[in-house]
């Protein structure tokens, strides 16, 4: 797990550095008709969630729509006024979440770096999100520049150069995904990458001693084990992996998870629940976004990403989308993070 926690660690300074950059008004949320008229412009361009707008623009809003955007550490819903200018949005007064919403917050600028960074580097994939063609957005120039160093993208995730080995039917080798963190004790989904095999895939998981307590052999790249079969004991550290013999052996990484309590995982999404931010907002995403960001900082990953893919899957906007890639990258699954990006 030590290169998630270095991933993790770049994500915290990617973060630090995006205080010390200009301020941006992000777009969490938006129902009705909302549009951006940039500074010396009088008509409106349509804007996507997601979108990074400068603050010398407005926001207008049409009858009965409503904005929710984030800026300075601060949500606000916007909504009743035709026009706001967005230089004030940044001022005191706004709603500085110091519960599960702060951790949103957190997770969504990490996620707005990210897709800054892909964009400044020409990485294709990062056009699917938020055309900045649609409304002069500020993409590039007023977020976090990745020249600034320290950052970590591209040089403490999958390397590109390797050309997505392991994945896609391609390579020669296995990258296992989830499983990892805490899990309930439930039927649950192993999976992970599909290299150039045609062998079948021997999944093994192994107690804290090493010893083998199941293994199945199988040609797809899941597995969906009952974990309750198993008698696992709740808070001991267990590790899996899964191999290839044959012709072309092959042997991937190993995953820690461990069982949790079914009353943790209840207690945390409760606390997501009772944010003041979810409350304070029509949109259908906010609050499963801040439950999925919960969940992940309780190390729940496996619940977390089923959130983002659920949520992907029913409201497929910008902000879904950069966020659900953002986890994928935190753990090092670029090519992932490239596919939920492009929808």
């Amino acid at each position: 797990m030590k290169k998630q926690l270095t991933l993790f660690a770049a994500f915290l300074l990617a973060i630090s550095l995006q205080a010390q950059a200009p301020q941006t008004v992000v777009l969490v949320s938006s129902t009705g008709e909302v549009g951006l008229i940039p500074k010396g412009k009088k008509k409106a361009k349509p804007i996507q969630n997601g979108a990074v707008l400068k603050t010398t623009g407005k926001l207008q809003l049409a009858a009965g729509a409503e904005a929710t955007v984030y800026c300075n550490g601060q949500f606000k819903t916007l909504a009743g006024s035709p026009s706001v200018e967005l230089s004030g949005v940044c001022a005191k007064g706004g709603s500085a979440p110091t519960d599960a919403g702060y951790d949103f917050g957190e997770k969504l600028m990490a996620a707005v770096d990210m897709m800054a960074v892909a964009k400044k580097r020409g990485d294709g994939w990062s056009n699917s999100v938020t055309d900045p063609k649609r409304g002069g957005d500020g993409w590039g120039n007023s977020v976090t520049d990745p020249k600034r160093g320290g950052d970590g993208w591209g040089n403490s995730v999958t390397d590109p150069k390797r050309g997505g080995d392991g994945w896609g039917g391609k390579g020669s080798k296995i990258r296992i995904i989830l499983p990892f963190g805490k899990v309930i004790a439930e039927t649950t989904a192993f999976s992970w990458s599909r290299p150039a095999n045609a062998e079948p895939y021997l999944l093994v998981i192994k107690d804290e001693a090493n010893k083998i307590v199941h293994s199945v052999t199988l040609r797809d790249t899941f597995a969906r084990i009952d974990l309750r079969a198993l008698n696992l004991t709740m808070d001991k550290i267990y590790h899996w992996g899964v191999s290839v013999s044959g012709s072309k052996p092959m042997t991937s990484n190993e995953l820690e998870f461990s069982i949790g309590s079914e009353e943790e995982l209840k207690e945390i999404e409760a606390y997501a629940k009772s944010s003041s931010l979810a409350g304070s907002t029509k949109s259908p995403t906010v609050g499963s976004l801040i439950e999925a960001t919960a969940l992940e900082n309780g190390r729940w990953y496996y619940a977390a990403q089923k959130v983002y893919a659920e949520l992907q899957q029913k409201y497929p906007d910008n902000v879904v989308r950069m966020m659900h890639a953002a986890f994928w990258m935190r753990y090092g699954f670029r090519y992932l993070a490239e596919n939920v990006a492009r929808g």
